[in-house]
């Protein structure tokens, strides 16, 4: 059995945020909200554009959630501002000259008093095509049922250390900037591919200066990464002790992971150790706050298979639709990736070595 390649083109991955937004009328209220929808671009990068589009602080437009940039997403944002009708078709003008792998635009969603901070989201909803099935597969999911449970590993997936086509290392500059080492973050972060990598490549100052001129957020993002890969090495050695022979160790954009072949392998991780304590940090009042929280070790979601029919981009495979909800801090890749993983062990003799497992494509972008 083939496994499946993910986002092979911006269509193949949409998300729309689920988020419940409490509003107020516009005379009692000092924020505008939005619902961004997005092509080609990471949330950062969206809510720097929103910032200059309507001539406000960075600080004064914010999201509840980070979206993946190769794939079509929408997202609410809100504006520390009132704005009017006209101010946001000028900002829409901004946002179609991008050209067509780099759009934005907004409509508006009402208005409020406070602004949205990171861990409000509820979830996402996914639609995802998933190409170059073999014929095994494809008839599988065909003549199978239609709605699927599925139980899987709750891990950051390969998407949060990079962007695509980067080196995995977002990491090792959070390590870099909690340890201090501001010189080494800015060494790494120039050749990471991302946007703020672009403008370290063009800073000459003390490397201090630049971590000081960005948005706050994008350093605090950068120190999440880090907190995240320790969370996945922890879950990851849980796994291995619960399950033992269940378990196909998987490297992926030279990142570690371990994969649950069966349910039985993730549902004895539910029950073993059903939440781990992970260390998080926002920007909050003007400073980077550390804290901690429980994340599930385990999510369970149910995955709906629309069409199974042939695939244009490649010859003599098939393609398959599939559509799900995942709460907030679920990786849709994470998902799809050990479903196949799962599958191909309940249609071979067994569970699939790392081999096969590793051949995966992990997809990109954030969130």
């Amino acid at each position: 059995m083939r496994l499946p390649l993910l986002k092979v083109r911006p269509e193949d991955f949409r998300v729309t945020e689920t988020l419940g937004l409490e509003t107020a009328p516009p005379d009692a209220s000092t924020h505008t909200y939005l619902l961004l929808w997005k092509r080609g671009l990471t949330t950062h990068e969206a809510l720097g554009a929103l910032s200059e589009a309507f001539g406000v602080d960075a600080q004064d437009v914010a999201a509840a959630g980070l979206k993946d940039e190769d794939g079509i997403t929408e997202q609410f944002v809100s504006v520390g501002a009132m704005l009017s009708p006209q101010d946001i078709e000028r900002a829409n003008a901004r946002g179609r000259a991008g050209g067509r792998d780099h759009q934005w635009h907004v409509t508006p969603h009402g208005s409020g008093t406070t602004a949205l901070r990171t861990g409000e989201l509820d979830g996402n909803c996914f639609r995802l095509v998933v190409r170059g099935l073999d014929e095994t597969s494809a008839t599988a999911l065909a003549e199978g049922p239609r709605r699927h449970t599925h139980f899987f590993v709750n891990y950051y997936d390969t998407q949060r250390f990079g962007v695509p086509g980067g080196p995995k290392e977002t990491h090792l500059i959070g390590g870099a900037l909690l340890a201090g080492d501001e010189d080494t973050a800015l060494d790494l972060l120039r050749r990471s591919g991302s946007a703020e990598g672009a403008q370290a490549l063009e800073h000459e100052g003390p490397a201090d200066e630049f971590w000081k001129r960005l948005d706050p957020r994008i350093p605090v993002f950068y120190r999440c990464a880090h907190a995240s890969y320790e969370w996945n090495a922890r879950v990851r050695a849980l796994l291995r002790e619960s399950a033992g022979a269940e378990v196909a160790q998987v490297e992926r954009e030279g990142l570690p992971y371990a994969f649950a072949t069966t349910r039985g392998a993730a549902l004895g991780l539910a029950a073993r150790c059903p939440e781990l304590d992970y260390v998080r940090y926002r920007w909050t009042d003007g400073a980077c706050v550390r804290s901690t929280a429980a994340r599930p070790t385990v999510l369970q979601t149910h995955l709906s298979v629309h069409r199974v029919e042939p695939d244009p981009l490649h010859p003599g495979g098939f393609a398959c639709t599939l559509s799900f909800f995942l709460p907030s801090g679920g990786y849709a890749t994470a998902a799809v990736h050990q479903w196949f993983v799962q599958l191909l062990g309940a249609l071979g003799d067994g569970a699939p070595g790392p081999e096969v497992a590793a051949a995966v494509p992990a997809g990109g972008g954030r969130g």
